[in-house]
């Protein structure tokens, strides 16, 4: 992980990480076939956002055109997360055929996603209680950075996807020494019954590992499509540091 403008007496926190420049390199496994699918780039920095004191997120993940049936060409998502707790506050996903938000409030009437596409008809519009555990897939994914699961106790959680909330269960599973030499990574695993987190609704369960100490970086993911093979996303080296 890259701390640039972090002061070294500000230890990053899972509620409190600094900045941040980590990049992943995604992968398509089947039978012999392993291949680059795409790039992301995670950025996350101290920002001032209406007036509050945040934390920005920006991520851009490029894929290669052959693996355009699971992903959409290009991702480039906006978030806004609390400083300190990275509670989230707001979401926005732009593309070349419409635009969807979420934006996130206390209360009963505290979730409010938005979403307007191509041959959609008029936007959509979709409300749900904040009950800290109902959110899109990149604010999930900090979510599982920041919440201290107890190990093989299953966390409850529904997620966003196309406004829609779908049930699921994230479970730590134990520490794993041997995937990432020289970390302590903690395997988490998000399992979704109704439908799976890609385009084309595969993806129902997806690893995550966490490093176990600091800002609890994500180390990488691993997601399953049944039949069609796997995608895996491992951080690059150099993103945590190792010139």
């Amino acid at each position: 992980m890259l701390l640039l403008g972090v002061p070294p007496e500000e230890t990053p926190t899972p509620q409190n990480p600094g900045v941040e420049h980590t990049e992943y390199e995604v992968r398509y496994l089947y039978g012999a076939i392993n291949a680059r699918a795409a790039s992301a780039f995670f950025d996350m920095k101290p920002d001032v956002w209406e007036g509050k004191e945040v934390n920005t997120l920006n991520i851009s993940i490029r894929v290669k055109s052959i693996f355009r049936l699971f992903l959409k060409d290009e991702y480039a998502v906006e978030g806004q997360f609390t400083r300190p707790g990275m509670k989230p506050l707001y979401y926005y996903c732009p593309s070349s055929k419409g635009e969807g938000w979420c934006r996130y409030t206390d209360g009963d009437e505290g979730v409010h996603y938005w979403r307007f596409f191509e041959k959609m008809p008029a936007p959509e519009s979709f409300t749900y209680p904040n009950d800290g555990r109902t959110m899109e897939m990149m604010s999930l994914l900090y979510f599982a950075r920041t919440y201290d699961f107890q190990e093989g106790v299953p966390c409850e959680v529904k997620v966003l996807i196309g406004g829609k909330p779908y049930r699921g269960t994230i479970t730590w599973e134990g520490t794993d020494l041997e995937r990432y030499p020289g970390h302590q990574a903690q395997r988490l695993r998000l399992v979704l019954t109704e439908r799976g987190i890609m385009e084309n609704g595969s993806g129902n369960e997806v690893v995550l590992w966490r490093e176990a100490e600091g800002a609890r970086i994500v180390l990488g993911m691993y997601v399953p499509l049944g039949k069609k093979g796997t995608m895996v996303a491992n951080i690059v080296e150099d993103s945590l540091g190792n010139r």
